[in-house]
């Protein structure tokens, strides 16, 4: 198997069985760097998250993907669009820091991005993004899936 298939990736929607292994990514120094989980984030925290994920789910009102490795079946990182209000969504994503620099977000993003009203069914027109200005990955990827900055965040349009 080559490296390339050990990369390839399935989205799925977010189960509390997913809760130990986010946890540990939300935990990861490097990880925490940028998000806004803090450093005392808790197990219980992200089972909470993903409860009210998975309620916001059944309103639509968003969705939380995880990213699960084919070859392992490991969860990775997870990658939603959140508070779906008139039209207009969050995005949020956080991916294990082993797997930083490969390209898999950018490719998780164009899938979310491709199925999108598979996934939310609810009206969207645009999905902002809120992005710690010295996150230059994040930037890179936002700009690379069509993101544009507008002041202090960055939106992209759907239809």
């Amino acid at each position: 198997m080559s490296s390339h298939d050990d990369l390839a990736f399935d989205l799925r929607p977010i189960r509390h069985k997913d809760c130990q292994a986010i946890w540990d990514i939300l935990k990861d120094p490097q990880v925490q760097t940028f998000n806004d989980y803090g450093a005392d984030i808790t197990k219980g925290d992200v089972y909470d998250f993903i409860q009210g994920d998975i309620e916001r789910f059944y309103n639509q009102q968003g969705i939380r993907l995880v990213i699960v490795l084919r070859s392992s079946g490991q969860v990775i990182g997870s990658v939603g669009v959140f508070n779906i209000i008139d039209g207009q969504g969050m995005l949020g994503f956080e991916l294990s820091s082993q797997y930083f620099g490969k390209g898999i977000m950018q490719k998780v993003m164009d899938m979310l991005f491709e199925k999108l009203t598979t996934f939310v069914p609810a009206p969207l027109n645009s999905v902002l993004a809120l992005v710690n200005p010295n996150n230059s990955a994040s930037i890179k990827l936002l700009t690379k899936c069509g993101f544009q900055q507008h002041d202090t965040h960055w939106v992209k349009y759907v239809s």
